[in-house]
């Protein structure tokens, strides 16, 4: 069992209230054998919502509002789901504050290195495979 960022079987988690939709990856659900998953969603941010960054440690939104505890409490969630489910791979949607996993956003620029969600899985499962879509 794997899990996967929601987004890329088709769930409309995104900030933008659109999927970016994998036939692949659903394939993997539909077959039983992953389990999607959003940390915004999970930290009880809105869809569709603001779009956020990471800013001097913090995520914050285009409006200025801070989302830090959001990010973190849905980076916590999702990490929790993993290890409780025993889980060893997962897969990302790249360049997202959360999930990315070679490119994340920071003051508003693709930058390299990994979102909240992301780091929190590296820090607590030092064996997850973690794989990423572009």
């Amino acid at each position: 069992m794997i899990v996967v960022s929601a987004c890329l079987c088709g769930i409309r988690s995104r900030y933008d209230g659109k999927s970016k939709y994998v036939e692949d990856i659903m394939k993997l659900v539909d077959k039983g054998e992953a389990i999607p998953l959003c940390p915004e969603m999970l930290g009880g941010l809105p869809v569709p919502r603001p779009k956020a960054t990471i800013m001097d440690g913090r995520v914050v939104n285009e409006h200025g509002e801070d989302v830090t505890e959001e990010f973190k409490r849905g980076a916590e969630r999702f990490v929790c789901i993993v290890e409780k489910l025993g889980i060893k791979r997962v897969i990302m949607k790249d360049g997202s504050p959360s999930c990315g996993v070679k490119y994340t956003n920071k003051n508003w620029k693709k930058i390299e290195g990994s979102g909240i969600t992301t780091s929190l899985l590296k820090e607590r499962i030092k064996d997850i495979r973690i794989d990423f879509i572009p």
